[in-house]
């Protein structure tokens, strides 16, 4: 867009009952009656074109209209409609704002108006304009016009302060109201109108007047000069509005407030909370649409025009993606700071992409932002604000099918992607039974790890066909893990829906589950269990989700499946709902020694009288969990990174009282290389154990005796037993256990 500056006195029409739709002067027509008719001082504004500010830093390219600096009180007006918005950007080589140099927006007058509206009782009408230069801090100011009086309604609450050379830089203003006289004013510093103003200055609220007829601006500057002489420009008047009261057909007049369809010329906005949002099914043109967080917009033909989508952020570390095109991140992170409020740590902003090779989060920094480029599609960045609030993408409306490629890197096999739409995406096949984004990308997705995975703020949250209906949001960003470089991702068109709840609300399901906690007074991990009909003890893709491995998990629960011994740890398992007396789930855990942990757990929709268990091996004990407030606290003596110890029983007797504890179970015992060069072996509750391992002709390579007083052994592989294919034999006093194992 070009830039611009200009400075003018308008004044519009407004009962807040009707909208109307937008009207737009940038100036490019050089004059002040082709596109809108002003009317008042023109004689003492000029449209300048392809001129810099006088003493001024602006850029060359543009339309400015700009007040005669030998006129120390001008105005410039015209009629127009009803609106409920306003937007436009001023400027100033070297405005310096007080008592005698100020400038006027009018917002709402029911009167036409000339000259200087705050010393001239000539000027008689009712509304509201915005008054920049006062006194003390010179806060942007909003006054009621009271006939040939005024009044200061208030100061915005959060408004920048303005000093001498305050808008040598520009502003980017946009002002509010509804119905209820509830003034909000936005801001954003620059004179280049690249992106919607989205900083509040707060609110104010007056509800004395509710119509008008005329919008413009006015200036008084007690000693002139050429370089305080002021620019105004980019003005756009009125919003429509989708409602939705019909259906989600964008093209239906009565889904919008004015009961119009949108022209090219519109400013549209899509608020949040509805129960129908907009899909458009044909060719749209538009000058701007704002969505606000939650909202979302589907296009299935093409779509032209600015696209802004808020998504709101705690104070916390998110998973973004962005759900529009051409979105420059160094505008997002630098440039909007105001807007997007994206926090620092000396030299890295508070966003990044995660890279798998090894350097984890690849922090933009003071160095490399600039050469940054544009957010990519369907990729996802983490990102923190400095304070919680929205960030705002601002690009082009997404059209088309998103491929992104995914990496076995040399770190990890996990890819940080996100939602490429300003619409939502089923994740699942609770959400789609088979266009969503799982099913649709299962090839491409390790078997183990057959899910999404999203921040949820403390933790990584799985989330797979053994879960409710899922979405994933616009803007959302959540981790996969790849098969094997090479492999591509899809977010297609077709999967594209409106939802009314965010990502982490969803559809119950009535599949019966079991959450183990494990909780050391500050943090709080957890591994789920479900009884899904259908599914095995063994390995069940996209049922069966694998524990988060992108960060250190030092800190952890998970489970193992109950007969295939991959040394996964997995922070989901399906098993079989017809066998609960006789499944016993290894749990595994990862902490330090002399931590103090419990144990606890929720569950529903287990069968009438069953009862869970948690069996600690080591300290030979049964410990019944489903009760109310039941737990099991352990203090550490060593380290525990893996499983053997504890397993979840579930039994219609009470197995605290009945099961001996002392009896040894071959079925407990897992063994699997838990590194290309590490042999682990769980499950063997103190009993002396011999290892021996065979290449696959028969040659004895290892010959291990163990005196075994924890429940895992581990073994390393000498570097002489070369990569193939091994049998282990496991020599226990009560049996011997067999496994094949592939050596790296």
């Amino acid at each position: 867009m070009k830039q611009k500056y200009l400075l003018l006195a308008l004044i519009f029409s407004l009962p807040l009952f009707t909208f109307s739709q937008t009207v737009i002067d940038d100036f490019t027509d050089g004059n002040f009656t082709s596109n809108q008719t002003w009317s008042g001082s023109t004689t003492e504004f000029a449209v300048i074109t392809d001129a810099t500010l006088p003493s001024g830093n602006a850029a060359t390219d543009g339309s400015y209209l700009a007040s005669n600096a030998s006129q120390g009180d001008v105005s410039l007006a015209f009629a127009s409609t009803e609106i409920s918005e306003w937007r436009f950007s001023l400027g100033s080589p070297n405005f310096n704002p007080s008592g005698s140099n100020y400038i006027g927006v009018v917002l709402m007058a029911n009167a036409s108006f000339s000259g200087d509206l705050i010393n001239d009782n000539a000027n008689n009408f009712q509304g509201y304009y915005l008054r920049i230069g006062d006194s003390g801090s010179d806060p942007i100011e909003l006054w009621r016009k009271t006939g040939t009086g005024e009044t200061i309604v208030g100061e915005f609450p959060s408004s920048p302060s303005f000093s001498t050379g305050a808008l040598r830089d520009g502003l980017n203003i946009r002002v509010t109201r509804s119905s209820s006289g509830v003034f909000e004013l936005f801001y954003s510093t620059g004179f280049q109108y690249s992106s919607l103003p989205m900083t509040s200055a707060g609110t104010l609220t007056n509800n004395a007047y509710s119509t008008s007829s005329h919008f413009g601006v006015f200036q008084n500057i007690g000693s002139t000069s050429a370089s305080r002489r002021v620019y105004i420009d980019n003005i756009q008047l009125g919003v429509v509005t989708w409602d939705g009261s019909e259906d989600s057909d964008w093209g239906t007049a009565a889904n919008w407030d004015t009961n119009s369809i949108p022209t090219t010329t519109d400013n549209l906005i899509i608020p949040n909370s509805l129960t129908n949002y907009p899909t458009a099914s044909s060719a749209v043109t538009i000058n701007s649409v704002i969505l606000n967080s939650g909202a979302s917009l589907i296009a299935q033909s093409t779509f032209t025009g600015s696209v802004s989508y808020s998504r709101t952020l705690t104070t916390n570390w998110h998973l973004v993606s962005s759900p529009v095109g051409s979105q420059d991140i160094n505008t997002f992170t630098v440039t909007d700071v105001a807007t997007n409020a994206i926090a620092t740590s000396g030299a890295n902003y508070g966003v990044a992409p995660y890279d798998n090779n090894g350097s984890a989060w690849a922090y933009y920094t003071t160095g490399t932002i600039a050469a940054a480029g544009n957010f990519i599609a369907g990729k996802g960045y983490s990102a923190l604000r400095t304070s919680a609030g929205d960030i705002t993408f601002t690009g082009t409306m997404p059209t088309s099918d998103v491929a992104i490629a995914i990496t076995d890197g040399t770190a990890n096999e996990w890819n940080l992607i996100g939602n490429p739409y300003p619409s939502y995406i089923p994740a699942n096949s609770g959400a789609d039974a088979t266009n969503n984004f799982i099913t649709v990308n299962t090839a491409d997705l390790h078997a183990s790890y057959q899910a999404v995975y999203f921040w949820n703020g403390s933790a990584y949250v799985a989330v797979n066909h053994a879960d409710g209906a899922r979405f994933i949001a616009p803007g959302q960003g959540f981790f996969v893990n790849s098969v094997a470089s090479g492999s591509t991702v899809d977010f297609t068109e077709a999967m594209q829906s409106h939802q009314t709840t965010d990502v982490f609300s969803k559809a119950q399901t009535t599949w019966p589950e079991i959450v183990v906690h494990m909780t050391d007074g500050a943090s709080d991990k957890s591994t789920k269990i479900k009884y899904i009909s259908g599914t095995t003890r063994g390995l069940d893709p996209g049922y069966d989700a694998g524990m988060f491995t992108g960060v250190s998990n030092t800190f952890s629960v998970y489970s193992h499946l109950v007969s295939n011994s991959e040394g996964v740890d997995f922070t989901l398992q399906a098993l079989p709902d017809n066998d609960y007396e006789n499944i016993s789930v290894p749990i595994g855990f990862n902490a330090v020694s002399g931590k103090e942990i419990t144990f606890s757990l929720n569950h529903k929709a287990l069968p009438q009288g069953l009862m869970v268990f948690l069996e600690d091996t080591k300290d030979n004990k049964i410990i019944r969990l489903d009760e109310s407030n039941a737990d099991y606290k352990i203090t550490l003596t060593d380290d525990n990174n893996g499983i053997g110890r504890f397993y979840l029983r579930t039994s219609t007797t009470d197995l605290s009282k009945t099961l001996n504890v002392d009896k040894f179970d071959l079925s407990n015992i897992n063994i699997y290389l838990s590194s290309d060069r590490n042999i682990r072996i769980t499950g063997v509750q103190g009993q002396s154990t011999n290892v021996k391992l065979f290449s696959i002709l028969g040659k004895r390579v290892l010959n291990k005796n163990n005196a075994q007083t924890n429940s895992i052994i581990d073994i390393t592989i000498p570097s002489t037993v070369k990569n193939g294919i091994y049998i282990l034999k496991l020599e226990t006093e009560k049996g011997n256990i067999s496994k094949k194992l592939f050596i790296k």
